[in-house]
């Protein structure tokens, strides 16, 4: 069985992004990519994934979206307020935390406190296809993951088999003590 998930609310503004593709102005595509490559790179690294894999980015609010099959990990970064629903139980959500959820559980991704943009990565990543060697969307020009669109309502997703095993080790399984302090190294270092 596949991971898949489902779009519920698209949210505002919900593309794929990646680091984005550039110098391809001479045939009318402008830049692309994440507006906020730091949390970009920061939702990627939480799950264990590669620096350039597909993420959900979105602006003020995000999507609301149900785990239809499988098992996922996951994580937000940026200021934003989410949900989740598990097991019919409502608990908040935390951003730069990783978390486990599985088949008919949901995340609804509210709002963006002081910023504008969030991005919600899973492990793995998204089974999508790149386009002048980027999944990034650039809805105005219609290229891109998704057919160059937005989420919209009732879109299904697969997500990629898992291939970093040791992720394991960080993830928030919810309704359980156990908890982990993940350190990631800052640009600093």
């Amino acid at each position: 069985t596949k991971n898949k998930i489902i779009v519920l609310r698209e949210g505002i503004n919900s593309t794929f992004q990646d680091l984005g593709r550039n110098n391809f102005y001479h045939i009318g595509l402008p830049f692309s990519g994440a507006m906020d490559k730091r949390n970009y790179l920061i939702a990627n690294k939480l799950v264990g994934n590669q620096h350039n894999e597909a993420v959900i980015e979105f602006a003020y609010q995000g999507p609301l979206l149900k785990i239809e099959e499988g098992n996922i990990n996951f994580a937000i970064s940026g200021d934003v307020k989410f949900n989740i629903k598990k097991d019919d139980k409502l608990f908040n959500g935390q951003c730069y935390k990783t978390y486990f959820l599985s088949k008919n559980d949901e995340i609804d991704i509210i709002s963006t406190n002081k910023s504008v943009y969030g991005y919600f990565a899973v492990s793995g990543g998204f089974e999508l296809n790149k386009y002048f060697g980027s999944f990034s969307t650039t809805v105005r020009a219609n290229v891109g993951s998704n057919n160059g669109n937005k989420l919209s309502k009732n879109e299904k997703f697969l997500i990629k088999d898992i291939k970093n095993k040791n992720i394991s080790k960080n993830i928030e399984y919810i309704n359980s003590k156990v908890e982990y302090i993940r350190i990631l190294k800052g640009t600093n270092f």
